[in-house]
């Protein structure tokens, strides 16, 4: 009985997805080691209290970037007109805070 098992398990290891990637294909796939770092992430140094102004900017502008791209790429979908408004309304609000940041971003001397 227990051979059997071993040959069932091997030959559905045969498939080629339980085999190493070659060399070549590894840097095309997305994996936790070659996964690129998200630039939201506000990480403190030993001894520092609080982040700068201007990490929290960057992080509130990426935060509103991502809203907006999820607004425009999947749309919302409400059921009556009065939340169409509100969800306009939302939407205007995110495009004009994303122009806002990424111009105070730019700005020399902010600290």
């Amino acid at each position: 009985m227990r051979w059997s098992r071993r040959r069932y398990i091997l030959l559905l290891m045969r498939d080629d997805r339980y085999r190493p990637a070659d060399i070549a294909e590894v840097g095309q796939k997305v994996s936790l080691l070659n996964e690129p770092v998200h630039d939201e992430v506000i990480e403190l140094r030993p001894g520092q209290s609080a982040a700068s102004l201007y990490a929290l900017l960057v992080g509130v502008r990426n935060q509103a970037q991502a809203l907006l791209e999820r607004l425009e790429t999947r749309g919302v979908y409400v059921p009556s007109a009065g939340q169409r408004e509100v969800v306009r309304a939302l939407y205007v609000a995110t495009r004009n805070q994303v122009r806002a940041l990424s111009a105070v971003l730019e700005l020399d001397g902010l600290e």
